[in-house]
């Protein structure tokens, strides 16, 4: 099998990709430690990926991209901020993440207001 190469400029891709999606390097080390490790911050994204120090606001433009690469995905890199552990970043499955208990969905609005017409 040959390797693949850009469509662009017709370097040699790296042989490892991310759920179908070629990621940069830093990129792909942010998803990696990410996937690898659920509910990681972003001091501990910015220790392992960047260990001569960046600005958290670098790894979250980082993640932002992250993100718009693999939008033809059902994974994306999401961060819980109003949950019991606010800032903590994991790799999830948009198309099976469950609601929180408690979160309203235009659904069980509308089942609330038939319920309260009866």
């Amino acid at each position: 099998m040959t390797q693949p190469m850009c469509r662009c400029c017709g370097q040699p891709l790296p042989p490892k990709n991310r759920e179908g999606v070629y990621l940069p390097a830093m990129k792909a080390c942010i998803y990696d430690f990410v996937r690898d490790h659920p509910g990681v911050t972003l001091a501990g994204i910015r220790a392992h990926c960047f260990p001569d120090g960046t600005n958290v606001n670098t790894i979250r433009v980082h993640i932002a991209q992250i993100n718009d690469m693999m939008a033809g995905t059902d994974v994306q890199i999401r961060a819980d901020r109003h949950g019991q552990y606010p800032g903590e970043y994991r790799v999830v499955n948009t198309t099976t993440r469950p609601i929180r208990k408690g979160a309203s969905s235009a659904r069980s609005i509308h089942a609330n207001r038939r319920e309260l017409k009866r």
